[in-house]
């Protein structure tokens, strides 16, 4: 379904949100090889992808926590 006019940001966060939690990373990459098919450049979503997996497969112990704020 086509959109008219410009993007409502809020809606496309949402969108993309209800799109993530019901593919996968695997969907992405069907994605990707449809638009290499038809001569797009998926090389950077590719190595994104790649990138993602890694951090996906790494070991729990080895997953950097998250940065907080640093303190003065």
């Amino acid at each position: 379904m086509a959109m008219k006019g410009p993007a409502d940001p809020a809606r496309m966060r949402k969108a993309t949100r209800e799109w993530l939690n019901t593919h996968t990373i695997a969907d992405v990459r069907g994605i990707a090889a449809d638009l290499e098919n038809v001569g797009e450049d998926v090389s950077d979503l590719l190595e994104a992808l790649d990138e993602l997996e890694a951090v996906v497969n790494e070991e729990p112990s080895r997953v950097r926590a998250p940065r907080g704020k640093a303190h003065a």
